[in-house]
């Protein structure tokens, strides 16, 4: 799972009929580790009406897909939940997290 911010949306007039009446979000990473490969966006099925602006985390893989009741369907990333608040500790251990793109959530720095 990553913590991002929706930044846009993405309108398409054809896509696989299992996406029908879904909406497809872009959104902008702010922590994650070690991911597949460095992007500054990615493009997840909103599965909570979740808004431009909005801080969400994002399941990946099997987790997004079980996320959407549906194992068959060509999807990497969905939104499963909108972030009210974000705490970190002051010791985050031997796995610090990684802002990425240098854009760190409000009133939370890199440790």
């Amino acid at each position: 799972m990553i913590l991002g911010r929706v930044v846009g949306e993405v309108w398409a007039t054809r896509r696989h009929p299992g996406l029908d009446g879904r909406k497809l979000v872009i959104v902008r990473p702010y922590l994650w580790y070690a991911p597949l490969a460095e992007t500054a966006h990615l493009v997840a099925v909103d599965a909570v009406g979740a808004n431009v602006g909005q801080d969400v985390v994002v399941c990946l893989g099997d987790g997004a897909r079980s996320t959407l009741g549906a194992a068959n369907l060509p999807v990497e990333a969905a939104v499963l939940g909108i972030v009210d608040r974000v705490d970190l500790a002051t010791d985050v251990g031997r796995r610090p997290l990684t802002f990425v793109g240098g854009i760190a959530p409000a009133g939370s720095e890199a440790r």
